[in-house]
């Protein structure tokens, strides 16, 4: 089993999420580290979003830092765990809620389409939005 860096790379749909974790130097965190639960933006999140406001935030670092700690959590939680929780503290001290319909796990009325991608430091949740604190 790999690391969150090494699978979220595996996975081949996170290359805007592992960029931005790269430009704040994060990746050495994330592949040592642990454990964290990732709601994972793929690469399809961020295509409605205009290149030239990608290009704004990940030029601020502050900002960006601030997203992506927004989309992790500390601990492991399975689609199962979450399935009991209302909300979790995110690593920038904001509050995500979760809740389930359908059989789905929803956070931020946003549902996670590849659950569970388990990791040796934690596990991902690949999600088809970006979550705004």
């Amino acid at each position: 089993m790999q690391d969150l860096i090494a699978t979220a790379r595996d996975e081949g749909v996170f290359t805007n999420l592992l960029n931005a974790a790269e430009i704040l130097g994060l990746l050495e965190k994330y592949s040592s580290e642990g454990p964290y639960t990732v709601f994972a933006p793929t690469d399809d999140a961020f295509v409605p979003i205009p290149n030239d406001v990608i290009e704004e935030a990940f030029d601020d670092e502050t900002y960006l830092l601030n997203i992506i700690n927004y989309h992790i959590v500390e601990g492991k939680y399975t689609t199962k765990d979450l399935s009991s929780v209302e909300s979790l503290q995110t690593m920038n001290g904001e509050t995500i809620r979760f809740k389930s319909k359908d059989g789905k796990i929803f956070v931020e009325n946003t549902p996670i389409t590849n659950p569970d991608i388990e990791c040796s430091n934690g596990i991902i949740h690949a999600i088809d939005d970006i979550l705004l604190p």
